[in-house]
């Protein structure tokens, strides 16, 4: 299955059918509330920078209804959102009318799960419901991407599961039911920009090479759950090497999990989050190394896998 992409004008912009847009759409005779919500997602896995991401079920919800003017309400305070706000400029790009949105993300902010992707997917969702329009997955795809700058949180968010994108073509790939999944979820945030401020723009021919190799054996070794073939994925060397020093305990994290028994262990998108995959008679081991590593200065929890995207 491929991700359906309409056609676009500007960045992150959507086209009606006659490439007008935004679509116009007809006033609605009184507010209506609806809602949306997103999972959040664990992007690249290791060695899959930018092109893999997992969906967790832990969900973003938005309430929407249209408005006179634009407002946000979210943990217990309200606010009238810029012009580049993501979560308007998401909505901006569904709905031609201001919104007033309500917000409940249990998703931890800048800690690498997928939060932006999940709110932004979940608005945008919520508005094409309140003026009456069933949701378009390609569309809402189409417009998170765009705000994220890639596609791999995006595509997790609104397809569900385990996602490979390239471009604009997506697939769900299979993970074993053997494998369940450990999070720990360090106090500390780390923006997605930090850490894409210290990537290199450029890498060598072997280390490219060399995570060809680890990405193959990742998403065969999630398919089948062979210790080995896991083994040989771990090693990123294109963005968790070089983002080491700005969370240390993300390796350490790591470390543990692999001590505990989890068969791959890796960074959860930018951090500072270490993700671990661990089949269950290893799971306990696993979330005691890892709360030992973590001490009082985060947390640890065992997520299902969202086989369901937005909803």
């Amino acid at each position: 299955m491929t991700g359906a992409m309409g056609p676009q004008g500007n960045e992150g912009e959507w086209l009606g059918e006659q490439g007008e847009w935004p679509l116009q759409l007809s006033p609605m005779s009184e507010p209506s509330h609806f809602t949306a919500s997103a999972p959040a997602s664990s992007g690249n896995l290791g060695p899959g920078f930018d092109v893999v991401a997992l969906a967790l079920e832990l969900r973003c919800r938005v309430e929407a209804v249209p408005a006179d003017a634009w407002i946000i309400h979210q943990d217990g305070s309200s606010y009238e959102p810029s012009v580049d706000d993501m979560v308007r400029r998401s909505v901006e790009s569904a709905v031609d009318r201001p919104m007033e949105l309500s917000i409940v993300n249990d998703i931890p902010r800048a800690r690498g799960l997928g939060s932006s992707s999940a709110v932004t997917t979940a608005a945008a969702a919520a508005a094409l419901r309140a003026v009456g329009r069933v949701p378009d997955s390609g569309m809402l795809f189409d417009i998170v991407a765009a705000l994220e700058g890639h596609g791999d949180n995006a595509a997790a968010a609104v397809y569900g599961g385990l996602v490979v994108v390239g471009g604009d073509i997506w697939r769900r790939f299979e993970i074993s039911p053997k494998l369940e999944v450990i999070v720990g979820v360090p106090d500390a945030r780390l923006g997605t920009s930090e850490a894409r401020s210290v990537l290199s723009a450029e890498v060598s021919r072997w280390a490219a090479s060399r995570n060809l190799s680890r990405l193959a054996f990742l998403l065969e070794g999630l398919r089948s759950a062979d210790p080995d073939v896991l083994e040989a994925a771990a090693g990123d060397e294109l963005h968790e090497l070089p983002r080491h020093y700005l969370s240390p305990v993300t390796a350490e994290l790591m470390d543990a999990a692999r001590h505990g028994g989890a068969l791959h262990a890796a960074w959860s998108g930018a951090g500072p989050t270490a993700i671990a995959f661990a089949t269950a008679d290893a799971v306990d081991s696993v979330v005691v190394a890892m709360e030992e590593t973590l001490g009082d200065e985060g947390s640890v929890r065992r997520l299902e896998v969202a086989n369901e995207g937005w909803r």
